[in-house]
């Protein structure tokens, strides 16, 4: 026979478990202590997430690098151009014999040595590390500084009344190469071929002679780069020097002076021109504008140099002047520079020409760069030291 527990024996076991249970069930996750000194973990914040365990992700170290100023990116990607072009060229070749005369590898030390340099770009930083040999001597203590441009002119590719001027590339004749400006303005080069465009700027392209580069701007907004095709190999004679001489200006002998004066007085402007008898030819070119160095130009960097004193490949600390629209000295400011052309005006040590982009804003910030400064050739200052020549020709102090 089986026996059964009556209900008041089962309530009497399970009323005491069941109120236990309850009671249990009702203690916090956790402790009323750490609750009372962690207030993040306020009632209002508790969320399941609060108690998830997060792994914790191992960081990598990272050491504090000391920046110092950053070097402008046009700066540095020129600077390793630089660096390309002197390893093409003979390291142990002396360059720049009447001047600089150090072999190249010098140069590739001090490029190297500045593109990892993390210090300033004025005099009193760089000459921590580098010497500063000035470039001009003691004769003539200060550099004069132009600047030059891309000019950009209209041009057509046929003649009209109003697109009446030619643009000629090189003759392969030396006679016909070897004509005066005189004698090609009359017209012994027409019919022969030789016509790269036509152009109704006559004094734009006198300029782009000058400058010996320039883009054609077609009326379809099309562009073309030229680029120098060679010249007549006969000597530059300043036009302005030509009219104040005539007694055509006086004083202010800029291109906005003669332009103007030649656009009042028509039936001057080929004498005018002819009085300069060097004639440059242009050839078509599809590629970036290059320096007479091969490397490409860049505006506010690439000088133009003689490179018997300077060499391509060297770089130069410069203090520029900077002067207003009228001509008036506004002080100057230190820049590096990056000899990567010549111009057959710029002779001497202390002769430099500016690059400063293309088209007509380009030409009145050149036209404000002309005048007076110091300028350097950085050398590392763990290459040898100078020879007695350059100390010399140059002095070993650089005064700021």
């Amino acid at each position: 026979m089986r026996l059964y527990p009556s209900p008041k024996v089962i309530l009497s076991i399970t009323l005491p478990l069941l109120i236990s249970g309850l009671a249990n069930a009702f203690v916090p996750i956790i402790p009323e202590n750490q609750l009372a000194f962690n207030d993040r973990y306020t009632p209002e914040s508790f969320e399941e997430a609060n108690f998830f365990w997060h792994p914790t992700v191992e960081k990598k170290y990272q050491p504090m690098v000391n920046q110092g100023p950053v070097m402008p990116g046009q700066l540095r990607n020129s600077l390793n151009q630089v660096a390309h072009y002197l390893r093409s060229q003979n390291p142990n070749q002396l360059v720049a014999r009447q001047g600089a005369n150090i072999p190249n590898h010098a140069l590739s030390d001090t490029l190297n040595r500045l593109l990892n340099w993390n210090g300033g770009l004025t005099p009193q930083d760089l000459q921590n590390q580098f010497e500063l040999i000035p470039l001009a001597g003691y004769d003539q203590p200060n550099t004069k500084f132009t600047g030059y441009y891309t000019p950009i002119i209209q041009a057509s590719d046929q003649p009209s009344d109003a697109y009446r001027y030619p643009i000629y590339r090189s003759p392969m004749a030396g006679n016909l190469r070897l004509l005066s400006r005189n004698m090609i303005s009359q017209g012994s080069l027409q019919n022969k071929g030789l016509e790269i465009a036509w152009t109704n700027d006559p004094i734009g392209l006198f300029y782009m002679q000058i400058q010996g580069s320039g883009i054609l701007e077609y009326q379809n907004s099309h562009r073309q780069n030229l680029s120098f095709g060679g010249s007549n190999e006969k000597p530059f004679r300043s036009m302005a020097k030509h009219m104040r001489q005539m007694g055509y200006l006086q004083g202010n002998l800029g291109r906005d002076a003669i332009q103007n004066w030649l656009s009042a007085n028509p039936r001057y402007l080929q004498a005018v021109m002819n009085s300069n008898p060097r004639y440059v030819f242009f050839k078509p070119s599809n590629s970036v504008l290059l320096t007479a160095s091969g490397l490409p130009i860049v505006p506010g960097l690439s000088v133009a140099v003689d490179t018997d004193f300077i060499p391509f490949g060297s770089v130069l600390l410069a203090e520029v002047p900077i002067k207003n629209t009228k001509g008036q000295s506004l002080g100057s400011e230190w820049k590096i520079l990056l000899p990567h052309d010549r111009g057959i005006a710029i002779k001497g040590p202390a002769r430099m020409d500016i690059y400063t982009g293309k088209g007509e804003s380009a030409r009145v910030v050149a036209n404000r760069l002309t005048g007076i400064g110091k300028a350097f050739l950085l050398n590392n200052k763990s290459n040898t030291q100078l020879s007695l020549h350059q100390s010399t020709l140059y002095g070993n102090t650089a005064a700021f």
